[in-house]
């Protein structure tokens, strides 16, 4: 899966949390520094904590992936 559409699935999952995408990823609710993506200084953006599952989720449902 190419790395744009999984920052396009990532970035909606994180809307959909309620989490600007392009603000800062903080210690709100759930979602923590601890998952931030490796090789990545702080401030990352929100949109990251999302990037394993957005992979996963492509993964698992190609063909509304492809779509997306």
């Amino acid at each position: 899966m190419d790395e744009q559409r999984i920052k396009r699935i990532a970035r909606a999952m994180c809307r959909a949390s309620k989490l600007d995408p392009d603000k800062p990823a903080g210690n709100k609710g759930p979602f923590t520094m601890s998952m931030r993506q490796p090789g990545h200084e702080s401030p990352q953006p929100a949109w990251m904590l999302f990037r394993q599952e957005a992979t996963q989720f492509a993964a698992r449902h190609k063909d509304v992936a492809a779509t997306l």
